[in-house]
This record gives C-alpha cells, sequence and structure tokens, in this order.
C-alpha cells in the first residue's frame, strides 16, 4: 500500500463505521454515537456510511511483517527481559522500582506504583512470552510479599514499603498503584487459576472506584501534585480501564463491567471535546470542563490536554470496545485517536511536551503547539499501540503513515527506548507482538469484523 498523507477530515469522510451492530456493552449517549451536526445544524463528515479499507499489506515501519514482529521478540529477548530479571528481589519478594541496563538494582524503598506494574509484566511474559517458570515464580512471590506488606483492610495498597516489607512508609497516596496491582492479579490469576488472586483483583477494582466517584477524593503526593479535592483526571479512567479489560477477559463479574463501561463513557462523552478534537486532561467535580483558567496557578492547567494521555485514552477505548465487539465504540476511539495524533504529533519528530505548561502538549483548547519541546519517547510506545490497534481493522493509509512515522523515529534511537520502565515499554511491545501474529496469520489482511458486523 502506497504512503499517502491525508487529514483527519478525509480520514472520517472515508471510514466511517457507522451501522456495525447493535449496543451490547458499552452504552454511549445517543449525542456521541448519532450524526454529530455542526453549529448550523447540518450532518458532518463524522458518521457517515463509508466502506472500510480491507487491502492486504506486506511491511510496516518500513520492514516485512515477519521482519516487524521479529524485531519486537529480539527486544524482548535480548534486552528487556535480561535487564529486568536483575529487578526482582529474590531475597524478600517484590521487585527495584526501575532498572537500566548496567545499573544495580535498588530495593530499599519499594513503590506500589511500579511494585503492581512488575506482577503484570512477569506474569504477562510467563503467560504468553516465555513460559518460562522463573518469571512465574517472580510474580507469585512479588504478589505474596505486597499482601503481606502493602494491602489495607479496605483493599487499598500502601505507596511505599521497606524492602523486606516490614514497614509501611506511607499510607496510599493515590489509587494508580491500586489499579496496577488489581491489573497484575488479574494477569496472573490467567496462570494460577487461584479463586484468591480473582477476589483480591475485584474487590481492589470496588475499592478504586469507590475514590474515583467520590466527590471529595484528592490526590495527595503520588504521579502528581495534589489537586483540588474531587478532580476528575483522565489517566485516572484510562489505566483504570486499561486494567479492567485484563480483569474482564477472565472474569465477567457484571459489577466490574458496569464500572468498565462508565470509565469509557466518561472519556467519550466528558473529556472528550467534540466541538476542539480534544481529549481534556482535567475536569472539575462535576464532570465539566474548567472554566476558570488562573495562569500557572500552582502549575495547574486546568484546560490542558496531554498527547500521552489522549492516545492511551484511545487505543484503551477501542481495546475495551473490542472486547465486548461494540464497533461504535472501537470507531469512537479511532475517531478521537486521529484527531489528537493531528493537534499533539509532529511527524518526524514525536510528541512533544512544554514543561512550561505543567509538562503537557497544549495548555488548552486551541493552543499552539511547542514544537521545541521535550520529545515523551514513552509516549511513542502508546501511537505505536493506537497504530497497530487500528490497522488490524482498517488499513487505511492515515494511521499507516502515522505508524511508520512514528516506528522510524522509535527504531532509530534504541538508546532511548524505555528499557527500565514496567509499563508503557513491555506493554507495546507485548501488544505489537500479539496484533502483528493475528496480521501475518491472515495473509496480511484485515480481521473482517468491522466489515461483518
Amino acid at each position: 500500500m502506497k504512503n499517502c498523507d491525508y487529514s483527519r477530515r478525509q480520514f472520517l469522510k472515508k471510514n466511517s463505521f457507522a451501522g456495525l451492530g447493535t449496543i451490547i456493552g458499552i452504552g454511549l449517549s445517543p449525542e456521541i454515537l448519532a450524526s454529530e451536526r455542526n453549529a448550523e445544524g447540518e450532518q458532518t463528515e463524522n458518521h457517515r456510511d463509508k466502506p472500510v479499507i480491507e487491502g492486504t499489506i506486506d511491511q510496516l515501519g518500513g520492514m516485512s511483517l515477519p521482519d516487524l514482529l521479529q524485531y519486537h521478540r529480539n527486544y524482548l529477548k535480548d534486552i528487556y527481559i535480561p535487564n529486568w530479571e536483575r529487578g526482582i528481589d529474590h531475597k524478600y519478594g517484590g521487585f527495584a522500582n526501575a532498572i537500566s541496563p548496567g545499573q544495580e538494582p535498588d530495593f530499599e524503598k519499594k513503590g506500589m506504583y511500579f511494585q503492581g506494574r512488575a506482577v503484570w509484566m512477569f506474569s504477562y511474559l510467563y503467560n504468553h512470552i516465555t513460559h518460562d517458570k522463573k518469571h512465574l515464580h517472580a510474580a507469585i512471590k512479588g504478589r505474596d510479599f505486597l499482601i503481606k506488606s502493602s494491602m489495607t483492610a479496605d483493599y487499598r495498597w500502601a505507596s511505599f514499603v521497606s524492602r523486606d516489607g516490614t514497614k509501611k512508609l506511607t499510607e496510599p497516596l493515590d489509587h494508580y498503584g491500586d489499579i496496577y496491582m488489581m491489573q497484575g492479579l488479574a494477569e496472573l490469576y490467567i496462570a494460577t487459576k487461584d479463586p484468591r488472586d480473582l477476589d483480591l483483583a475485584i474487590k481492589t477494582a470496588i475499592s478504586v472506584k469507590d475514590r474515583l466517584l467520590s466527590p471529595t477524593y484528592q490526590h495527595v503526593d503520588a504521579h502528581t501534585e495534589a489537586l483540588e479535592p474531587g478532580t476528575r483526571r483522565l489517566p485516572s479512567w484510562q489505566h483504570f480501564l486499561a486494567g479492567l479489560t485484563i480483569l474482564l477477559n477472565v472474569s465477567k463479574n457484571p459489577v466490574v463491567e458496569k464500572i468498565a463501561r462508565y470509565c469509557v463513557r466518561v472519556i467519550c462523552e466528558h473529556h472528550w471535546q467534540h466541538k476542539d478534537g480534544v481529549l481534556l486532561e482535567l475536569l472539575d467535580d462535576n464532570f465539566r470542563p474548567y472554566t476558570f483558567d488562573a495562569p500557572n496557578w500552582g502549575n495547574f492547567y486546568p484546560q490542558g490536554i496531554s498527547g500521552w494521555h489522549s492516545i492511551q485514552a484511545c487505543w484503551m477505548v477501542m481495546n475495551e470496545s473490542l472486547r465486548v465487539s461494540y464497533y461504535p465504540g472501537y470507531k469512537k476511539g479511532v475517531e478521537m485517536g486521529i484527531s489528537t495524533l493531528e493537534k499533539t504529533y509532529i511527524r518526524g519528530k514525536g510528541m512533544p511536551s512544554d514543561m512550561d505548561h505543567g509538562g503537557l502538549s497544549l495548555r488548552q483548547p486551541g493552543a499552539k503547539l511547542n514544537e521545541n519541546g521535550n520529545i515523551v519517547w514513552g509516549a511513542l510506545d502508546d501511537v505505536l499501540v493506537f497504530c497497530l490497534m487500528a490497522i488490524e481493522h482498517n488499513q487505511d493509509p492515515v494511521i499507516i503513515n502515522y505508524y511508520n512515522d512514528c516506528f522510524k523515529i522509535y527504531s532509530s534511537k534504541p538508546e532511548k527506548i524505555v528499557t527500565n520502565g514496567l509499563l508503557h515499554t513491555p506493554r507495546q511491545f507485548f501488544y505489537s507482538i500479539e496484533i502483528l501474529e493475528r496480521i501475518i496469520a491472515r495473509g496480511g489482511k484485515v480481521s473482517g469484523l468491522l466489515s461483518k458486523s
């Protein structure tokens, strides 16, 4: 397929997935899924019936599909896995928070933000990549250590504990570590089939939900500075949703199903601003955009947009929609993702952030992207996941070109790949392998899910 440059408007004009099935899982509002209208009441191009592009591809990222698949496998085998096997605390259980090649592991202060991710990563390695018992053993021993050292009576998880687990160094500071522990337990359950793993994952999910919906809940001192009570933050819903999708792949718990559906609705109905084509990073306690924008008030930009968080939210909506075979939700994720890339991604450079604006991509809707901002390398992982998840089901040149550009940047500087990370980087390699294997098995053809629905 030839490389072509297309705008988001052209993409949407050619590739609406309207009429792709009945509402069976997510239940977005009629305003979101009906044909959207402009200020004059005329129907826009977003939801017209147009065919899915169903060509055959034999290369991506400047490589043949088998070579691209091998690139991902080799990185895990030669670099990522050997590095992180050194990050296992064999003495007490648990893991280093981060470790780079050549760096000695530091186990002294174990952060829940990283520990749950490590349980997930090693469980996934065992389940899908290596089938190596030492990876399963690391995940199990890590889980046992964290249950004993970090879990509270209300299914929250202390944010930091001592190496031997005898001291909680802090109370739970926010919900992110809990989300990753839920995700880790769900993935571990695939291997252990221990109902206690599943039960604990579900109870942790419900505990996270209760906090996120509280009008007084406040981030305190982890992952971000303290926010106003009741602030609704996009990464809360997206990371929660990603873990819930993994959990729901192994448990059809009806309570958790509704929580996942709610996360999708919050992203698509509240954070998404159709007029501006952006996902707002923050909403107030009533799920409304902030209207009072005091410049640099404590480095707090209430109308800001993070390209990295936004592109993650898009593919996570797509992934959950695919899980429940709700293709209008998948289409919505693609639409939001193309708009996000148009506004926050620079071809040949990547996705910059502006540290003068709190590390965000845009200070507010309509703001100009700072092309000289710091390129967030980890964001490229999620751009690649978004693109592959779209290409598998619709081979439109718009997204193929974004993938090719992003992969060229990503693979040209291997020293910048976030090898010390436990989530974005391994997840990109894991999911890319899964998707590429399916595309290759179909001889480079699209899945056919969208056109059959």
